[in-house]
This record gives structure tokens, sequence and C-alpha cells, in this order.
């Protein structure tokens, strides 16, 4: 029984310095996530953007069956830059905490909120990493995540004796929601086309058709895009990667050593996947989730290792001495700054500061029967929701009625996993912002100092100054989300007013045209043909 419980234990169980590792990287995400979109606060946030929020309430929950109604966001409250701005910089704060373990169970729930928050301000942003991120982050609530590498368990010292593993329910949520990403994502791509397999199981042609989507491949895609039995090859390997890994993590015989070998080749996949598209944060997140599958073992090497580096070193006492001295007139002199902050702050707000940053945090958490079993019930509805979306028209009636979506929405468990499946895309292309000012003048919206580009770039996916406007420009081109069509081109008038009309009626645009310059790509060995054009929508300014 005890040989049992120990293997249970090992398979769905978390070592507390892997969760802590988890811990950190997720910080570091949350803090590179929240600077890239706070250089872009005014366009994504605020009410004179790309999407105020009248536009988002109307064109979400207007004749609503999909339970969108049920999202919430605490950057609704106010569509002012100032707002905005506050809830990044306060994000920030948490996730600085987070990162430091201070306070480490507040950080996490207030950066769960925060990130779900900003998440559903504008969903047109979103990609597959946002939805996994939140995902893990939701289920590590119901971890010690700061029991380990963390200012709260310095603080508690020794009082509290901490198991080297933690195995919940929580713990196994978590470690099944990423491999549930894999999963289903290899379902999708091994699903039927029209009674013909997928190009992932008939020629292994998708990554050829991926890297052929110029809105995502670097430079290092196109290069690679050249080699058509490369490939194929790495087409077949993701494909089963993404099978047999998760499987081969969960493997009762030789545990250490299989979990060990499939988070090192998963990491070097999503560091190649990255490298070869433009998938902004997708693979780091997807790495930082795999660091929860790390074994005990692995960081009892680190440990032994790190002792054997730092041995101590022999060194002359003149040396210790000038060290010495150096340290002790950096810390007096620290001490007397502190000191003359300190005293020129009143005596009842230091102590209550004082006691708020000395408060340590308990960071082991207790298991409950009743969190446990609402654990399990949201880990069977997410596994029902990834059973439904397969085919929702079939299994809506079988699995999971539509009017189930409403926890989905709350707690930011909606999840898809159809990325680059059945089909990548074989529809391609680039925009063209097209203005004409009242004076006549044609100009490029996007990018004022360029001509209209309807002629291919040389590399499209540079063209879109940060991912978030990748994903939100390749996502208005689809009749989807055909509706955000306008708020955008009214964005982009505003803009362009605002910096070039200067008072000016001349200069003011009249018309905003947003046409989709559309490359369709051809099977394998045949010739690309020539761009087409779609134009997508026309407004006119009075």
């Amino acid at each position: 029984m005890n040989r049992l419980r120990g293997k249970t234990t090992e398979l769905f169980g978390i070592d507390l310095r892997s969760l802590a590792a988890f811990r950190i990287g997720a910080a570091c995400v949350l803090l590179l996530d929240l600077w890239y979109r706070g250089q872009e606060i005014t366009a994504y946030f605020t009410d004179v953007g790309v999407l105020p929020r009248m536009d988002r309430i109307n064109i979400l929950e207007s004749g609503d069956e999909f339970g969108f109604r049920h999202t919430w966001s605490l950057h609704l409250l106010s569509g002012e830059y100032w707002a905005q701005l506050g809830l990044m910089l306060l994000a920030a704060m948490f996730a600085s905490w987070l990162l430091l373990g201070y306070r480490t169970r507040l950080a996490a729930v207030a950066s769960w909120v925060l990130l779900m928050s900003i998440d559903s301000r504008n969903p047109v942003l979103l990609n597959s990493g946002d939805v996994l991120l939140r995902s893990m982050l939701l289920w590590s609530l119901f971890l010690p995540l700061g029991a380990r590498w963390s200012i709260d368990a310095a603080y508690a010292g020794k009082t509290e004796q901490f198991p080297t593993r933690v195995i919940s329910m929580a713990s196994i949520a978590m470690l099944l929601q990423l491999c549930m990403m894999y999963w289903f994502s290899t379902i999708f791509k091994m699903k039927s086309l029209d009674d013909m397999p997928s190009p992932w199981m008939r020629d292994y042609s998708a990554v050829y058709y991926a890297l052929n989507c110029d809105a995502f491949a670097s430079r290092i895609g196109l290069w690679l895009r050249q080699f058509p039995m490369v490939m194929q090859l790495l087409t077949g390997f993701s494909l089963w990667l993404e099978v047999v890994g998760p499987l081969l993590a969960f493997s009762p015989w030789l545990t250490k050593w299989f979990r060990s070998g499939v988070v090192g080749i998963f990491i070097v996949f999503h560091i190649g996947l990255g490298l070869c598209l433009t998938i902004g944060l997708f693979p780091a997140i997807c790495i930082v989730g795999w660091l929860v599958f790390l074994p005990s073992e692995f960081w009892d090497v680190i440990a032994t290792r790190a002792r054997n580096a730092t041995a101590p070193l022999s060194y002359s006492a003149e040396q210790a001495n000038e060290r010495h001295d150096a340290s002790r007139r950096f810390i007096t002199g620290l001490a007397t700054l502190v000191k003359l902050v300190a005293d020129a702050i009143p005596p009842r707000v230091r102590t209550r500061v004082r006691g708020w940053f000395a408060r340590p945090e308990t960071p082991y958490i207790r298991r409950r029967w009743y969190v446990e079993m609402g654990i399990v019930c949201l880990l069977v509805y997410v596994v029902l929701w990834n059973v439904r979306e397969i085919n929702f028209k079939y299994w809506e009636s079988r699995v999971m009625s539509r009017h189930w979506n409403a926890p989905a929405r709350i707690f930011g468990l909606d999840q898809n996993w159809s990325m680059f499946a059945p089909l990548p895309r074989t529809e391609d292309g680039w925009l063209v912002m097209e203005g004409t000012l009242r004076d006549g003048t044609i100009v490029n919206l996007w990018d004022f100092d360029k001509p209209l580009p309807w002629s291919k770039p040389l590399l499209v996916s540079a063209t879109y100054h940060t991912q978030r406007w990748r994903k939100y420009l390749d996502n208005i081109t689809t009749e989807p989300y055909a509706a955000y069509r306008i708020p955008f081109c009214e964005w982009l008038a505003r803009r362009w007013n605002e910096e070039h009309a200067t008072g000016e009626k001349g200069r003011e645009v009249y018309r905003v045209e947003l046409s989709h310059r559309i490359e369709l790509t051809p099977p394998p060995g045949k010739p690309i043909p020539d761009p087409e054009t779609r134009v997508l929508w026309t407004m006119y300014f009075e």
C-alpha cells in the first residue's frame, strides 16, 4: 500500500521546487505580457482605441447564445488612459510579489483576477497561450506556490515542516491541463476534411502550410520552408510528440527519467517553434507549464552540483579586510539614508507599514474536502468542454449544452486547442489600410510614412508592430470578427486626424477602406498564384 501511495504521489504530485519554478516563470511571463500590452494601452483598452467599451459590450453580448455576458472585466469600469495604466501597474506590482514569493497567495489570486480582467477587456487580442496561462494559474491558486524559494518561506523558517511533494486534486488538474492542450490539439489534427485525411496524417505537409502562412513565419521559418523533406519530418515529429510525450510523463516505470527527458524535449520543441513562427509568448508559457513536471531527483542533482560549485575558496586576510570595510561603509550609509526617510514618516503610519510588510504568510495550504470536490467538478467540466469543442454540433446535445457555458466564462476556462488544425490556413495575406483625405490625398493609415503595401512585403510578419497587433488584424479579416472592423476603421481615422490634421479640414480623413490582399497557399510543389484583393470594409466620415 505504501508503495502504491508513493507511486501515486510521484505521478500526480508536484515537487515544491518545481512549483516554485512555475511561480517564478509565470510571474516573469506576466510582467513581460504587461510590458508588451502597456506599449499600446490607448489603442487596446481605452474608449479612443480600437474597441471602445460600448462596442465591446454590444458586439459580445448582443444576441448572446454562448454565455459571453458572463465574462467580467475590471478594465470595463473606465475607458480612460489613467485607469487602464493604474490597473496595469497594479498587476505589475502583484506579479512582482508573485516573483519574489511575497504574500504569495494574495499575489497569485490578484494576478489571476487582473489577468482575467485584461483578457476579457479585448478578447480579439488573445491566443491559445493566454488561455493556457490563466487556466494553469487558476489551478495553482490551490497549491502552496510560496513553500520554496520565497520571502514567505524565509519568514516561516522552520515553524512549518513542508513535504517534498504536494499531491491534491489541484496538482492533478494542473498536470492534466497542460496535457489536455496537446491531446485535444492532436485530435483536431487527426480530423478528416471532406472524408480525406488532414495534411497532418495524409502527406505530412502541415508544417509546410504553417510556414507558408506569412503572417506567422519568421526569417528562420522562411528559410526552413525551402526544405520539403525537413518539413515533412517536423510534421510527423510534432504530431507524435504531442501524443506520446504527455503519456510518457505519466509512465509508472522510470518516471523520473521519462519526465526529465520529456520536459527537455518539449522545451527544445517550443524554443524551435518560437524561432520559426511569431506567436508571441506562447512558447514561453508552454515551457513554464512544463516546469511542474520536473521530478524531485532533478532538483536534488542541481542542489548537489550547486553546493559543490560554491565550495569556499581561500583568499588573503588583506582581501577579506578590504571587502569587509567596503561592505560596512555601504551598509552604514544605507542605514543612515533609511533612518532619515523613516524619521520623516509619522510613527503611527510607520507602525502600520511595518506590520504589513513584516507579517508572514503561511505558504502551506491544507486540503479541505469541499475544495477538493469543487476542483474535481471543475476538472470534469473542463474535460467535457474540450470533448464538445472537437465537434460542437455533434457533442452539444450529447455532452454539454451551451447553456452550461457560464462557469467557463466566469473562470476563464473556455478552451479550444484547434491550433493549426485540422488544416493550417491555406489563405494568407496582409492588410492595406487606405485613407482618403478631404483634399483628395491618399495615405497609408497604418504606417504613415510608408506607401500603401499593395505589393507583398519582404517579411509580412514584421509589418505588425507587435504580436498582439498581428492577432488582432488577423482576426478581423475573418467573418466571425467582422463586427470589429467598424471601430477599427474609426480608430484609424481618429489616430490620423490627431497626429496630422491639426485643425486643417482638408487634412482630415474622409474615407477609410480596409482591404485584404489574399495569397493562397498551393499544395507542395505547385506555383504560388498572384495575390487577390478583397475589400473588407469601407467607411465615410462627414
